[in-house]
């Protein structure tokens, strides 16, 4: 085992030297130039030459930059482009933040959607094209065009200064004040709206906040709201309140009533959810028409609101790729904006383990860091502490986020089992995995070390996540992967004991009876949670478990499989929260030819398709009020290889998904949707949110 560590040190350090050489990396790329299509030379700089610093297309043959082309380079500083370019394509610059000054030949003819959006490090741009170039309205999104200075040609400013988009560089920024909206841009859409013709409210005469000391945390954050959006700083006792309360009669849980007239603003909440929820939705009103621009009056309206389902997720995988600590909390506090109330930790897979446990070292020492994800051949490592998790629990209850830890059995394990090979049949020694796909290797229902292991990991976890919910996995350990234990002699003599228990059903139709050591692991572990922890397994249904076990939350993801779930759920009067990959699969693309475009050639899952989802299922009010759960959104991270393009791919589809899970389905209409998601579109890029364009 010393050695094996060695040698592990050993290609660390090779890594790292390799690394550092390739940060400062120089491309050139000269004549032929592959400019279309999935896998062409733009692909290739973007996800397999990470560590481009600069980047000479001076003498390339192509006319145009792509869709997407080097979105998230980061550690890009300068790019030269090629002498012929005509067209810059939507997001093609997008999130290259490290550089500062871009020269734009005379050649250019076309600058489209966000092709420089958060390029937040530009200082100057110098336009070599006589003719202002067609530029579009969102081009520069997330940048602040006031601190960047544009170069034209001799003789070529006026123009500039007419033409659209190209004269707010030659405009000093003011703060303009607009009138309320005709009508308030919410997402996710209340039950009920009511507004005033006649009742109008001043944002200048806003005053003090009344609250509490019970509901001191949402103070705070309309505090926050009211500084972010209307520059209020102190509060005049003698202007209009803001009126903070808790009444539990005016609705089930996370409800609430949000009043504004000319007397003020009151937001009681059937609990603090409630209140919070109704303060979301109050800086949502706030948001202007223009990015520099203030509201001056709210109009007024009662707002009555309440969700439709108890549990609205997004599910976040950082094994494949890491996502930084401090970049889950802004995750969590954007979700919160929506009225999204769970974080789901896909903490452990093939290809890493990404949680500290202290009684098993080697899951962290040697089971956080690999090299490569599938044809993105580029360092991955990091994990999360105890304490970092326990600080993020803090940190997410004060937007009412539940983070949910997710630990896979029996399957999706193999970099655990890298480090303790003893957790599966035979002992096997495994490399973690570096690809995508379904590893035979499983842990073994046989061993006691398996259950040993999986109670101290859990044990373990129950005083870092305050959730009553941990997930168990549960996926794709069916056919192949289950043939694993049939070679296995240990496994099969359980079995042998299974099967010849007095109440052991047959199961017409089964593929083998190995499923059942499956069920034998899965009622060991949710008897332990249930008893020692009491703690509410969760777990992927597949068809492999022939029943669910009670006092668990299953969750319907595979495509096309979601009435079998569904009819498994009230079959077993069992909770079910939906996610079928037709709809909630936020990690593929969201338009053909969007990113990702690599790996198993993912299927597209636009924004409509992600509305279209009823979680009723077309089951009746019954299943709704009896085994529907909540809805999840998925982001798997196969190709997922930086934060921002975490953002690009969760929204705005996970604003479809919360208004599916909040909103009664006779209130939503995906034209109204669209309408609403302009002005809020408008304002995440403002914050610096990198969306994917509504399809």
């Amino acid at each position: 085992m010393l050695e094996m560590k060695k040698y592990f040190l050993v290609l660390i350090a090779m890594f790292a030297i390799a690394s550092t050489l390739a940060h400062a990396q120089i491309v050139k790329k000269e004549g032929s130039f592959r400019c279309g299509g999935w896998n062409d030379d733009f692909r290739q700089l973007r996800d397999l030459q990470w560590n481009m610093e600069e980047l000479d297309l001076s003498l390339a043959d192509c006319d145009s930059i792509r869709q997407n082309a080097l979105h998230s380079r980061h550690r890009l500083k300068k790019i030269i482009f090629p002498d012929k370019l005509r067209i810059i394509g939507s997001q093609a610059i997008f999130a290259c933040d490290s550089i500062e000054s871009l020269t734009l030949p005379a050649s250019i003819e076309r600058i489209e959607s966000r092709a420089f959006g958060n390029c937040t490090g530009l200082k100057s741009i110098t336009v070599l094209s006589p003719t202002p170039p067609l530029l579009a309205e969102d081009a520069f999104s997330g940048v602040d065009i006031n601190k960047i200075n544009l170069l034209v040609p001799r003789g070529s400013k006026k123009a500039y200064k007419n033409a659209p988009v190209w004269n707010r560089f030659f405009k000093k920024p003011e703060i303009k004040e607009e009138q309320c909206p005709t009508e308030y841009a919410i997402i996710p859409v209340p039950s009920n709206i009511a507004y005033s013709h006649s009742s109008m409210l001043s944002t200048k005469d806003l005053g003090e906040i009344i609250a509490p000391a019970s509901l001191a945390n949402e103070q705070e954050h309309l505090k926050k709201v009211l500084l972010e959006r209307l520059g209020i700083k102190t509060f005049n006792k003698s202007k209009r309140p803001i009126t903070l309360a808790i009444d539990s009669n005016i609705g089930s849980k996370e409800a609430y009533r949000l009043t504004v007239s000319e007397e003020g603003i009151n937001i009681i909440g059937s609990d603090a959810i409630g209140v919070f929820y109704g303060i979301m939705t109050l800086d949502q009103m706030l948001i202007p028409e223009q990015d520099n621009g203030i509201l001056s009056h709210l109009r007024g309206v009662t707002i009555e609101d309440s969700p439709r389902t108890k549990m609205r997720e997004l599910m976040i995988d950082p094994c494949r790729i890491f996502i930084p600590f401090e970049d889950l909390k802004g995750m969590v506090t954007e979700m919160a904006r929506y009225k999204m109330n769970a974080m789901h930790l896909h903490l452990t897979d093939d290809q890493a383990w990404r949680i500290e446990i202290k009684k098993f070292p080697k899951l962290t020492e040697l089971g956080s860091f690999r090299v490569g994800m599938d044809d993105m051949q580029m360092p991955i490592g990091g994990f999360y502490t105890q304490e970092q998790m326990k600080e993020l629990v803090d940190f997410a209850a004060k937007y009412h986020v539940e983070i949910i830890p997710e630990i896979e059995m029996p399957g999706h394990q193999v970099a655990a089992i890298h480090c303790y090979p003893e957790l599966t049949c035979g002992a096997v020694q495994l490399p973690i995995r570096t690809t995508c796909g379904v590893s035979d290797n499983l842990l073994c229902p046989s061993s006691e070390f398996t259950y040993e292991f999986l109670e101290t990991v859990f044990s373990e976890l129950s005083t870092v996540f305050s959730s009553k919910y941990v997930h168990l996995g549960g996926d794709e350990a069916g056919n192949p992967p289950l043939e694993c234990w049939s070679g296995c002699e240990s496994c099969q003599a359980l079995l042998k004991d299974i099967m010849s228990a007095p109440d052991t059903k047959p199961q017409p139709g089964s593929r083998n009876d190995n499923w059942r050591l499956q069920k034998y692991m899965f009622d060991r572990v949710i008897d332990f949670l249930h008893k020692k922890l009491d703690k509410t397994p969760m777990f992927w249904y597949e068809t492999d478990f022939h029943e669910i076990q009670p006092g668990c939350v299953v969750f319907a993801w595979r495509h096309g499989l979601t009435a079998t779930a569904i009819d498994a759920a009230i079959r077993c009067n069992a909770n079910i929260m939906l996610c079928p990959g037709e709809h909630c699969y936020l990690d593929y693309p969201a338009a053909p030819g969007d990113m990702p475009e690599v790996n198993w050639g993912m299927p597209v899952t636009s924004l409509q398709q992600t509305y279209k989802l009823d979680p009723a299922w077309g089951y009746g009010k019954d299943f709704e009020d009896n085994n529907l759960f909540g809805v999840a959104g998925t982001l798997w991270s196969e190709c997922i290889n930086s934060t921002e393009r975490l953002y690009y791919m969760a929204f705005p589809r996970a604003l479809a998904l919360s208004e599916a899970g909040w909103s009664q389905q006779e209130n939503r209409d995906y034209q109204n949707f669209l309408k609403r998601l302009e002005r809020i579109s408008r304002d995440m890029h403002r914050r610096g949110i990198c969306t994917a364009n509504p399809q």
